[in-house]
This record gives C-alpha cells, structure tokens and sequence, in this order.
C-alpha cells in the first residue's frame, strides 16, 4: 500500500493501493505545465523562494535559508542556461545550424528516490523536475514530508502576472506527488520504477545497487546520485599567508551545515608541511568552531554517532603520533595525524586534519567517488593545473571554502536537466527548394 501525502493539488494523506490515477492526474497537469514559458516558471520559484526565507523560522535547522537563496531568480536562470546551453529551447525550437532546429522536450513522468539524510534534497530535486516541464512522483522521506508539503502549499498560494496574463503556483504543485512506502517491498518497488519515464535515484551503494535493479519502460533514462565523499587540501603558501584564518572559518561553515551528513561536508582537510605546526592549524579550526551557533552545534546527534566519536577520540589521545582537539560535549572534534589517506567519516562535525609533505600525495586516494574537493592554492595558476589532475582523477567538483554545501550545476559529473529532457530536431526546408533537389 502507497500513502499518499499530495495528488491533484490535494494534501490530504490516504492510503492507495496502485499509481494508475496518480500518474493520470499527473499527464494531465504536465500538459498545462508544458504550455508554461520557462521564464513564468522561474518567476514563480523566484517568488516562492522570498516566502520561504520571509516564513521559514520554524526550519531554519533543516537549511530553509539556503533553499530561499537558491530560489532566486538569477540562479534558476543560471542553472537553466548551464544545462541546456540556450533556454529557448525547452520552449520552442532554436535553430542550431542552417535549415535544422533543436527542442528540447520533457520525458513526462520522473520518479524521485530521495534519501533521508538532507530535508532540503527533496526540494532541489522537483524545482529540476520543474524546469524541465516534467511532472514528478516522488518517494519522500516520512521525517521530510512536513518540510516538502509546507514549501509546495506555500506555492500553491502564489501568482504573478505577466503581459496581463495571471499565471499560479499551483499548476506547478498539480505536477506533484507524493509517497512513500517500505523500499524492502519489492512489488511496491517495481510498480513504481514502472511508471517512471526518467529516474532519478539518492542513495547509499545498497539502495542504488537495489533500486536499478527494478524494472523499467525501455525508454525511461536513470540518473544516480550514489555516494559521495569530500574533502579539502591547503598548500603551504596558502597556509602561510594573509588568508588562511578567514579560510579555515568558511571550511567549518562547510563542516557544520547539514550537520556533515551531505555527501559534500568535507571530513579531512590535508595540510601542506608548512611554518605552521599542525596544532596551530588545529586551534584554528577550534576557535572557528567555537563561533558557531549552539543550535547548530548541537544539532541532533545519533547515538551510534556519538559513541563512533567518543571511540575516535579516545583512540587519538592515547596514540604517540597522533593528536585531538575537542570539547567537553560532543559539538564538534578535530582529529590530527599525517599521511595522504583517506579517512573513514565519523560525521557529527568531525573532521582529520593530516599534514603532508607534497600535494602527490593525494592524488592517488582520489577516485570517482569525490564529490568536492575544498582546494586552497596560492597561486592561481597552479591551483588550475592541480584541479586538472583532481578531476582527471575522478573528483567532480573543484570548489572554495565556504562553497562546497553549495548545489551548483553540474552535480556528481552531471548536467541534470539535460538529462530530464529528449533532444529532439526538426529538419525544414530550404523556402523554395524542393525535397527531390536536395
């Protein structure tokens, strides 16, 4: 059994036993969403993002904040022009040579996998349904339906007009659905993946192993956002300079939000040998820390987390050769050692610090399974070149401190709404010219 917390414009939570007249209310809402020019769209989004940042006190833990910021009108557009080169085309075709036109359509239905671990994931994922002019069936969290559903009914309240044409809110909500049900029932399962035109799967590697297994239409597209890990590197000259303690503040933001459970917190930062003594690096880090608000300090912790953190602790403090910096509660920890290597993260705002000798050092721990790499070189020539041998490694995404929380485009190696979307051509005729003279 499916429950269902929004179909049709309606939250009212019910237990269905198929998809069939969910799927159908959807096709038909995507149709009024398709005749949507892309730039009402995103006027609309726009819009809902100052109401959330204007109403959202109540989850401002859960990063409402930075989904109103990410709202805005400028980044919608960004995103769109990144994705699909010109925007046009999801409204109409656009030539791309001589006599040959390009339009990019939606797939029609996308089913969303959302993981648990970020509330907010849900929200990034159906504004790119959206934009896409997809509808979107999504299995949601339960923990994460009252952030979702009070966001979508805040759409669903609003209009803008343009040209004198009212457009609303809620002919993007239409377009929606939501439930859930036990991802261990396989019948459930594969009744789902089967409505799904395009697929678009968060995960760990069980879930994503499980999930692409299921059944799917021959034409139905998956993209997979499976697990990810981040970190970040500082080299010696960076270290001594003017920048470091601003940079070492902005790598704790980076820590602290989502409180480490993003596949973008970063859990080891990897220090250069320098003139700065590791500790010293470390105090820094401490002191940035002890800045950070209490509620995001003691954002909720899950036991089996906190004693992993006591039995690191621990561990550091009676080796020789290693070293930690933490306080009474378990807010926050810094973990000091040396080597290029990987850690295994221990989350709750954990973090290694490991002083190196050389940058090669890292490059062979890098693999596909980097998310973002936090990259703080002194000199901006060498830190591109570096970024090459990072992404060519496997790395995704090269960023600054205080950015890697940030949900940029692409994501994971991936141009997500290019994905969501057929591209298709139409040929025309030269005027005058005949099919036989071509």
């Amino acid at each position: 059994m499916f429950k269902c917390y929004l179909t049709n414009g309606s939250f009212e939570e019910r237990d269905v036993s198929e998809l069939v007249e969910i799927t159908a209310s959807l096709n038909e809402a995507r149709r009024e969403l398709y005749h949507l020019p892309l730039s009402v769209i995103i006027e609309l989004l726009s819009k809902l993002g100052k109401s959330v940042i204007a109403d959202g006190a109540k989850f401002q833990s859960d990063g409402i904040s930075y989904i109103g910021m990410w709202l805005r009108k400028q980044n919608l557009e960004s995103i769109c022009r990144i994705n699909y080169s010109d925007s046009r085309v999801i409204d109409d075709y656009v030539e791309i040579k001589p006599n040959v036109s390009m339009m990019a359509q939606p797939r029609g239905i996308i089913c969303h996998w959302i993981a648990a671990n970020i509330p907010s994931l849900g929200v990034f994922s159906l504004v790119l349904g959206l934009l896409s002019k997809n509808a979107s069936l999504v299995k949601i969290p339960a923990e994460n339906v009252e952030l979702i559903c009070w966001i979508l009914q805040k759409l669903q309240t609003l209009s803008i007009t343009v040209d004198g044409v009212e457009y609303f809110g809620k002919t993007l909500v239409n377009t929606i659905a939501l439930v859930s049900f036990p991802g261990k029932d396989s019948t459930l399962s594969a009744a789902f993946s089967l409505e799904a035109d395009c697929r678009i799967i968060y995960g760990g590697g069980d879930a994503i192993t499980s999930i692409s297994r299921l059944p799917t239409k021959e034409t139905c597209e998956t993209i997979i956002y499976g697990p990810k890990y981040s970190f970040g590197i500082f080299d010696r000259k960076f270290i001594e300079g003017p920048d470091m303690k601003a940079a070492v503040s902005r790598c704790v933001t980076d820590v602290v939000t989502f409180n480490q459970m993003a596949c973008s917190s970063p859990h080891v930062y990897f220090m250069e040998k320098s003139t700065k003594p590791l500790r010293e690096i470390a105090e820094m880090f401490a002191d940035a820390f002890s800045k950070i608000s209490e509620v995001q300090i003691h954002q909720g912790t899950p036991t089996p987390i906190i004693a992993g953190i006591i039995n690191k602790r621990a561990s550091y403090l009676l080796s020789s050769d290693k070293d930690a910096i933490f306080p009474k509660h378990a807010g926050w920890t810094i973990l000091m050692d040396k080597g290029g290597s990987l850690e295994e993260p221990v989350f709750g705002k954990t973090i290694f610090l490991k002083e190196i000798d050389s940058l090669n050092e890292i490059i062979p721990s890098v693999t596909r399974k980097i998310q973002a790499v936090t990259l703080c070189m002194d000199d901006e020539e060498e830190r591109r070149d570096y970024a090459k041998r990072l992404s060519y490694a496997g790395a995704d995404r090269i960023v600054l401190p205080g950015t890697s929380n940030e949900y940029d485009q692409p994501w994971d190696g991936i141009l997500s709404l290019s994905r969501m979307v057929r591209w298709t051509i139409i040929k025309e005729r030269t005027r005058g010219t005949n099919v036989s003279e071509r």
